[in-house]
């Protein structure tokens, strides 16, 4: 963390975050404050006038969200996690603060580590990272060798004001449970040896994923060649970000014995087809606009380039009443008039076997009445034919 930086404190009221707020503003930290108030239980109030009192005093900006669960249909506490990143974002982006404090210290660590061992998880880190991003958010958790006993001895000894939050006593959640049964009854001492354990594993893991990342520098595989990637497995599920085994094997299996599968996370793809894995980033769509054919010449992007001179099956004679043309990406009913008939494009796209991953990049010409007026591999449409094209689409 720098000085030099601005940041945003989750504050719910409670020891923790409320001791993570003091520390860091004693320390000479810019801080803005985020709560967010459940409306769940009786104290949430109390917690909401803590934090806001506290921001009053020391001439903090003060932010409050407030969510209410009847709102809510399905998991809450997914809703709830999902909701309050979201805001932290939007105030990060509207107050230009560079990222978020949290307060998980180590018996959250802990009590992380022990339910993905329980419920068997195949993760891709074990406990919690110190930085990371969440919904788009920096999130920094600078408490991490602080225990839950700490925090509230040094908000008694600075005389801090927060509140308990009364469901932490019941053993509905698994977290209580484990907390209750585990954490609190090992010794400092213990929670240090389980976090030695706890680094090693996670340093096991880096190897693996950087040995398989080694053999993904291209997006397109023989399926057996990327089947045999070393830690292949490791690496799907970091990249998926799902810690379910059988939902990892699920993909293994589809990849192995479907013809045709597609998965996605975020902004990527992993897809099998025509006997091909395909691993890529989404592309965005794109749309050029030129109003004359000076304009056209020599233009390069990304994904295609005009030029004077190609091949037939890429090239077009346009008039001037033509402009202004577009090139953009394929849109679902895309269709050309050929010397034999109408062609969609998709249709071509299935005839030549265009992987999906080239189809989502692969540049149309349109003209000024929105016809397409040539498609690349297959040539220009039956009013712009000539022996003798002025320009080339080249993918």
């Amino acid at each position: 963390m720098n000085k030099q930086y601005r940041y945003l404190t989750a504050v719910s009221g409670g020891p923790d975050s409320m001791a993570l707020l003091d520390m860091y503003m004693k320390k000479g930290f810019y801080l803005e404050v985020a709560h967010v108030n459940y409306h769940k239980r009786a104290s949430a109030q109390r917690d909401e006038d803590t934090v806001f009192k506290y921001c009053q005093k020391h001439h903090l900006k003060f932010h409050k969200l407030d969510v209410y669960s009847e709102e809510v249909e399905g998991n809450f506490q997914a809703y709830a996690r999902d909701r309050r990143y979201l805001f932290f974002k939007d105030i990060c982006d509207k107050e230009n603060l560079e990222a978020v404090l949290v307060a998980h210290h180590l018996d959250d660590l802990l009590e992380t580590y022990f339910m993905q061992k329980e419920r068997q998880l195949n993760v891709s880190y074990y406990g919690l990272k110190r930085n990371n991003i969440i919904k788009g958010v920096k999130v920094i958790r600078p408490l991490l060798s602080k225990t839950k006993k700490q925090l509230l001895d040094y908000c008694n000894k600075n005389n801090v004001s927060y509140g308990i939050d009364e469901s932490n006593y019941s053993d509905d959640y698994e977290r209580n449970r484990i907390r209750h049964e585990l954490i609190d009854t090992m010794s400092l001492k213990e929670k240090k040896e389980v976090l030695k354990e706890i680094k090693e594993l996670n340093r096991k893991i880096t190897e693996e994923l950087k040995i398989a990342s080694s053999y993904i520098n291209k997006e397109v595989y023989e399926y057996k060649e990327f089947l045999n990637i070393p830690y292949i497995e490791r690496y799907l599920q970091n990249c998926f970000g799902h810690p379910s085994k059988d939902y990892l094997n699920e993909i293994l299996r589809q990849l192995k014995e479907s013809d045709k599968c597609h998965f996605e996370y975020e902004d990527m793809i992993l897809e099998k087809e025509y006997g091909m894995i395909e691993y890529y980033r989404k592309s965005d769509e794109y749309h050029y606009v030129f109003n004359n054919i000076e304009e056209m010449y020599n233009f390069k992007c990304e994904y295609f380039s005009l030029k004077k001179k190609g091949t037939s099956v890429n090239g077009v004679t346009l008039s001037e009443d033509d402009f202004p043309v577009t090139v953009r990406t394929y849109r679902d009913g895309d269709f050309i008039t050929m010397k034999y008939g109408t062609k969609k494009v998709n249709r071509f796209f299935i005839d030549h076997k265009i992987l999906n991953m080239e189809r989502s990049r692969w540049p149309l010409m349109f003209n000024a009445k929105n016809e397409l007026i040539l498609l690349p591999g297959l040539g220009c449409d039956l009013y712009h034919y000539s022996d003798k094209h002025q320009i080339f689409m080249v993918k």
